[in-house]
Parts: C-alpha cells; sequence; structure tokens
C-alpha cells in the first residue's frame, strides 16, 4: 500500500500558507476592479482567474464558487467603512462629527472602492438577490452604529435631546451614500470633500444644544 505525501511542515509550510494567501488575495483584489468595471452579473469566474494568471480551479480551490468569491470581495472591502463608523463612535460628539470629511478623502483616494458598492448594491436590490441580506445587514448596522454615537452624544450634553437620533442617523447616511453617488456619476463637477466638509457643518449646528 502507498503511503501519502506528508504535509509539509516548518518553515516549508509557513511558506506555502503565506503564498496562498498571498494568491488568495490578489484573486480577491482582481473580482474587486473586475465587479466595480463590469459588475458582479456580467464577471465571470474565467475573467478572474485570467486577470491573475491562474486556472479556474485554483480559483475554486480558494473560494468554492463565484458567490464565495463575492462574499470574500464584500468582506475585506466592507470592513474598512465599519471600522471608520466605530472609530467615529469611540471619538464621540462634536470631533465624531467633524472627521466626516475624512470619509470623503478616503473615497476620492480610492474612487473604485466606492464604485465597487455603488454597483454591488444597485445589483442586490431585491429580495433574493446573491448579497441581498448583506446589504440590508450592513446598512442596518450602520445606522445603528451612527445612532449609538449621536444618543451618547445626548446622554453626555453634547448634542441636543430634540434630535431623533435614529432619524439622524439615516439622514447621515442617506446623505453620504447620495453625496458618493452623485460625485461617481460626475467627478468634475462635484466636489466630494468640500460638500461633506459643509454637511458636516451644517450637521452640528443642528446637532450642537
Amino acid at each position: 500500500m502507498t503511503s501519502s505525501s506528508p504535509a509539509p511542515t516548518g518553515r516549508q509550510g509557513r511558506k506555502a500558507s503565506a503564498r496562498g494567501e498571498s494568491r488568495r488575495e490578489e484573486l480577491i483584489a482582481a473580482a474587486a476592479t473586475l465587479f466595480a468595471e463590469r459588475g458582479y452579473a456580467t464577471t465571470s469566474i474565467a475573467d478572474v482567474a485570467a486577470a491573475v494568471g491562474v486556472t479556474q480551479q485554483a480559483l475554486l480551490y480558494y473560494f468554492g464558487n463565484k458567490v464565495g468569491l463575492l462574499h470574500a470581495v464584500i468582506d475585506q472591502r466592507d470592513g474598512a467603512s465599519l471600522e471608520f463608523a466605530e472609530e467615529l463612535t469611540a471619538l464621540g460628539g462634536p470631533a465624531a462629527i467633524e472627521q466626516l470629511p475624512r470619509y470623503a478623502r478616503r473615497n476620492v483616494a480610492n474612487p473604485s472602492l466606492a464604485s465597487l458598492f455603488a454597483v454591488l448594491v444597485m445589483e442586490n436590490l431585491r429580495p433574493g438577490d446573491v448579497a441581498h441580506e448583506h446589504f440590508v445587514t450592513r446598512y442596518r448596522n450602520l445606522r445603528a452604529v451612527i445612532e449609538q454615537m449621536i444618543t451618547a452624544g445626548q446622554e453626555s450634553g453634547e448634542f441636543s435631546r430634540t434630535v431623533d437620533a435614529r432619524l439622524k442617523a439615516f439622514e447621515i447616511l442617506a446623505f453620504i451614500e447620495g453625496a458618493n453617488t452623485q460625485w461617481l456619476l460626475d467627478p468634475d463637477s462635484v466636489d466630494l470633500v468640500a460638500a461633506t466638509t459643509a454637511y458636516a457643518t451644517d450637521l452640528l449646528r443642528t446637532l450642537t444644544p
């Protein structure tokens, strides 16, 4: 009976693992770029594999199928948005609102990320779409984080208690998403950073007692 080859161990195993993780990151980056340019529906597994120079089988080894690849892209790229929202919550009060233009600057510096989510959200508006539930949960979580930040400011006396924290959280997220869409459509006419800075200034007037 022939024995199977032993799994790589020690330094060899670590190198193999590092190569595998590096290739996985390459595939996620390539998929994110293609999804942003063409949309998820019209991008094939073959397109992503070809962009990295691997076989389709190699891609499926890492992600299982196209849906697995999509969720890997979303999970990696979405983390930055949630981290930023949580960072604002940790700052709290007026300081958190003053940091909103940072989000706009990040998008201007990396327009492909903003474009990716604009495209994926539009492709997943209907219940039953492959990532519909993910985006429903994403926006609920973001609204909850912003609402928590406003409520904490009200409890500390930094924000007016007359403001409806839930509605204001919806408004803030609506502005951010709407401004991003207008900027992506017409970047020559829309100054995203200036618009966000002006909105943050007006928002502070509304929230501050």
